[in-house]
């Protein structure tokens, strides 16, 4: 583990590490810039998502706490120089920011490769659901089983083959159980094949259906490979009381948990024959392309990066309702109290009537001069007594100045209040 810094001019002159991701060297400057910024958006829309899941996962007592910690602090200070914005990565598998990051490196270490495969053949192998406490010896299970395997039908059967090996696990709520389970990509239907059949035959539990199933596939179906590892959401339907079917999910933190701690020292991909490893280790400093001359300090403050001199916001990006909504999804675990993230909503204020602007309407006043923006910020040592800014039926806004910056406290529930500030 690292620890998260902020990056100085002067450190990056001398790095080595920064890694530039996203390269877009071939776009003229316009498009470039756009490119760029898209590209922000996407990590500050990843990053703000990410600390909804990681900020009540860091108060579980796991043995990956510290971990979750690290990855609220992921990326949340950056360093611009002209061209670059650098920052310090948890390199957390959970984390969507450097999920990205790790998607896209292994797509372009892993791709060529299959690409050049004659004949292409998915193969998916399973066993019955198990119980949280069998998790983590079950994923062993299904490495030995497979490496077993493996030796068998090189070693026994003289087979010739490349193949590339993926381990997967997604969590039922309503049974409560964990479904750990393999993916490949072969070069050869008869490896493909033998495969399946050693692996029923060692299981006998396991049955010929979808979770262990041989099927053709091209290089879009082998792109699928590459997207998640553990499956976040767990999606349910219920009837409304018209009678309509409605669609809803759900996120078990101690599940996911559960998923991360049985799959922490396991590798995610597993490459065969001539396919070459790819490391799925994430560089603690890396750099992104900003397509701008500037020299800036950013920092992390609800859902976007805030220039520390101009306090000017970095990409503009707003969550969605949707995205907002995720935070109401959240499954705790029995006797954990709901953990809000300080830094989760952001607020608008109109300033000639001192009034909330309503979520849904975010949108239309986000560039208006006449509102201000509010930003969460948990400055609990700077708090000073203050006026009565405004009132609503909902809440009630205390403000405190300072010579550079407004604070508001802003009590959302009898047991939760969030601080924010305003430039």
């Amino acid at each position: 583990m690292h620890k998260l810094t902020q990056v100085r001019p002067e450190r990056l002159k001398k790095s080595a590490a920064a890694v530039a991701l996203d390269t877009s060297e071939q776009l003229p400057p316009d498009t470039k810039q756009a490119f760029s910024q898209k590209t922000l958006e996407k990590r500050a829309r990843a990053k703000f998502i990410t600390n909804i899941v990681a900020f009540p996962l860091s108060k579980l007592k796991s043995p990956l706490e510290k971990a979750y910690k690290l990855t609220e602090r992921c990326s949340s200070q950056l360093t611009e120089t002209p061209g670059k914005l650098v920052g310090l990565y948890c390199g957390c598998r959970w984390c969507l920011v450097c999920s990205r990051i790790r998607t896209a490196r292994l797509i372009t270490g892993y791709m060529p490769a299959i690409e050049k495969m004659g004949e292409k053949w998915f193969l998916t192998l399973s066993r019955p659901n198990v119980k949280a406490g069998e998790l983590e010896g079950e994923v062993q299970y299904y490495l030995r089983t497979a490496s077993l395997i493996q030796r068998h039908l090189r070693e026994k059967r003289k087979l010739k083959y490349s193949s590339l090996r993926k381990i997967e696990c997604t969590y039922n709520a309503q049974a409560d159980t964990y479904h750990p389970h393999f993916h490949f990509i072969f070069d050869s239907f008869q490896a493909a094949d033998l495969f399946l059949q050693e692996w029923l035959e060692r299981n006998p539990t396991a049955k010929l259906d979808k979770g262990n199933q041989l099927k053709k596939a091209d290089n879009n179906s082998c792109m699928e490979l590459f997207k998640y590892f553990t499956k976040v959401v767990s999606k349910s339907k219920s009837k409304t009381a018209a009678g309509a079917t409605r669609s809803d999910y759900q996120i078990h933190l101690a599940a996911l948990d559960t998923m991360f701690v049985a799959l922490r020292a396991v590798r995610t991909f597993q490459p065969c024959g001539v396919i070459k490893a790819v490391s799925e280790e994430i560089e603690p400093e890396q750099a992104l392309e900003s397509g701008r001359a500037e020299v800036n300090f950013h920092k992390w403050i609800g859902h976007d990066w805030v220039n520390e001199t101009t306090e000017q916001l970095l990409t503009g990006y707003v969550p969605a309702a949707g995205i907002q909504d995720i935070a109401n999804h959240l499954v705790y675990p029995a006797g954990l109290p709901v953990k809000v993230l300080p830094e989760l909503m952001p607020f608008y204020v109109d300033k000639s009537t001192g009034e909330l602007v309503p979520n849904d309407q975010v949108q239309s006043v986000r560039h208006d001069d006449g509102f201000a923006k509010v930003y969460p910020l948990p400055p609990a040592d700077r708090q000073r007594p203050g006026c009565t800014l405004l009132a609503t039926p909902e809440m009630e806004i205390q403000a405190h100045k300072f010579p550079e910056q407004l604070l508001l406290t802003v009590p959302l529930t009898s047991q939760t209040q969030l601080t924010l500030f305003s430039a």
